[in-house]
């Protein structure tokens, strides 16, 4: 049988299946092939990508008209809302399935992208799955760890599983989030440069937002380096949030670090500038921050829930 004429039933087969609605028995009878091939040569068309299955999240026209308002309101390129898919009243599970079928349709088209960290993108990237791309995708790690016994906040972690369900090549940042800068080797200065221009070539980024924090918030490990220096109660007395561990006030500004400190994670100015920047986050308390980043334009695109847009919205009107 010549190549052309394989591939040709391969696809007919697959037709009859997959949308026809006829059994692997009635081809089988079809087509006067053996039941046992069918299922081989359907196994084929998958592996071929002559057929590609996709499970996706059913249309809400409620999901729909939020993010159309939002989207408005926030002036913002893009908004998708998740629908209220479980029956029970934290709908977490759901936003992360959905924010993984998000991120499936728009990852592909992208180059260079680069990766936040936190719970949310931790199990956002345990829901993808392996993924067909047509060129080769670089993932970039656009934030220092911080810790040592936190998978949300081991950027590598979580750029792995990114990575590996795109067949996308790795660039870490190993640098903690906090640094010295006298404390750094020359060796070290020179990566982290190095590093940051490479940041400035992204075009892509995904990250999440985190709401109010205070002393105990799990970055301070790297801060307490500082903290002596400043009086740290009195800079998280005004309402702030995080932001690739940049925190910021409601007033447009950022906690200053003293001399010779610095935060070893993507510069907010570079951030501002990259087109696509897709923010996944839920919650009451990430309704303010998430305002102010959009405000500030730190991010392009949001992925939220029903719950959260809603009071986005209220606060909003």
């Amino acid at each position: 049988m010549k190549q052309n004429d394989d591939q040709l039933l391969i696809l007919r087969i697959a037709k009859y299946y997959y949308l026809d609605g006829l059994s692997q028995q009635e081809i089988s009878e079809k087509e006067n092939i053996h039941r046992s091939q069918i299922s081989r040569i359907l196994k084929q068309a998958r592996e071929l990508g002559y057929v590609k299955i996709r499970v996706s999240t059913p249309e809400s026209c409620t999901a729909d008209a939020l993010g159309n308002q939002l989207r408005a309101l926030l002036a913002l390129q893009d908004v998708f809302v998740a629908p209220s898919l479980s029956t029970q009243p934290d709908q977490s599970e759901a936003l992360y399935f959905f924010a993984a079928r998000q991120l499936e349709e728009l990852l592909p088209d992208c180059q260079n992208i680069g990766i936040g960290l936190g719970k949310t993108l931790y199990h956002v990237a345990s829901q993808l799955t392996n993924q067909r791309v047509n060129k080769p995708l670089n993932f970039f790690s656009v934030v220092g760890s911080s810790g040592t016994n936190n998978p949300y906040l081991q950027p590598s972690v979580i750029l792995d599983n990114f990575a590996r369900h795109f067949k996308g090549s790795c660039h870490y940042n190993n640098f903690t989030i906090c640094q010295k800068r006298s404390m750094m080797s020359p060796f070290d200065l020179k990566r982290f440069d190095e590093l940051q221009k490479a940041y400035e070539r992204l075009d892509t980024v995904v990250l999440s937002i985190a709401g109010p924090i205070n002393i105990n918030y799990p970055y301070f490990d790297e801060f307490s380096l500082f903290s002596k220096k400043i009086d740290v109660s009195r800079a998280l007395t005004r309402p702030h949030a995080n932001l690739l561990g940049h925190v910021m006030y409601e007033n447009h500004q950022t906690l200053q670090l003293p001399e010779d400190y610095f935060m070893t994670s993507m510069a907010l100015s570079v951030l501002k500038r990259i087109d696509n920047v897709i923010c996944i986050a839920h919650g009451s308390e990430k309704v303010a921050p998430l305002i102010s980043a959009a405000r500030q334009q730190y991010i392009k695109v949001l992925i939220t829930d029903e719950a959260t847009a809603q009071a986005l919205i209220h606060k909003l009107t």
